[in-house]
């Protein structure tokens, strides 16, 4: 797949990951991002980075996003973590629940190269902005706080229920994460077959990128299935998908 292609499907998200934003956009800045929209259609990188540039410093939260993933990645642009970093906070600031997710993990994790020391505190806060507005990812990363008592008091079973939000929302990652808390016995009974349920409902909603972690964790766990139980987990994944997911 191109990066032409990913950089359209994130666009296509992006237009509609956005909580409550501060203020609304400008006049000036819904115009300019949709300029940016329709130079990017036709290849013209340069002019979609001027619009867009201008659309997020009008407070046009996805406009913000799409520069912080330009300069993540360097199209179009120099790659810059700063520059990135500067967007995404700008976009997270305006309720686009993407770039909080980004901003959230770099408070998280700190940076050296931004020179960013890690504040749970701001992490959690960029976090429940996506969480709030239903993003998965978001749902995910406070499991995640939750469960290794960052920022917060350890709380498996809080960590547990928005793992299971995220899951909900065909999130791979958070499906793979209780499987392995499943086989490992981590908060929950030790339960293989339910484990493998979840990496078997994991395969369903991985992308091109999470599919590699989906083998992985089937190379990892398949030595602990009996014969017969991967049969039985399948079903079991069935009626969690059927129950649990919508539409």
């Amino acid at each position: 797949m191109s990066f032409r292609t990913v950089f359209g499907l994130t666009l296509a998200i992006c237009l509609w990951s956005v909580a409550p934003a501060m203020a609304a956009p400008t006049t000036e800045a819904n115009s300019a991002f949709e300029t940016g929209i329709e130079a990017y259609r036709t290849g013209d990188i340069a002019t979609a980075v001027t619009s867009w540039t201008t659309a997020a410093e009008g407070g046009h939260p996805a406009a913000g996003f799409l520069m912080g993933r330009l300069y993540e990645v360097g199209n179009g642009v120099e790659k810059s973590a700063y520059q990135s970093f500067r967007f995404y906070e700008m976009a997270a600031k305006e309720g686009n629940v993407q770039a909080a997710a980004k901003v959230g993990v770099i408070y998280r994790d700190g940076s050296k190269e931004l020179d960013i020391k890690k504040d749970y505190a701001l992490a959690m806060q960029n976090f429940e902005k996506g969480a709030l507005a239903f993003w998965p990812e978001s749902q995910y990363y406070i499991a995640d706080m939750y469960r290794r008592g960052l920022g917060v008091n350890a709380d498996r079973t809080e960590g547990l229920r928005w793992l299971l939000l995220a899951a909900k929302k065909r999130y791979a990652p958070a499906h793979l994460e209780l499987a392995r808390i499943y086989f490992a016995g981590e908060g929950v009974l030790q339960d293989r077959i339910t484990g493998w349920s979840f990496i078997d409902s994991a395969a369903r909603f991985a992308d091109k990128d999470e599919r590699k972690l989906v083998n992985t964790a089937m190379d990892k766990y398949r030595q602990r299935m009996k014969p017969g139980e991967t049969d039985v987990a399948k079903v079991q994944a069935d009626t969690w998908v059927m129950e649990n997911i919508k539409g």
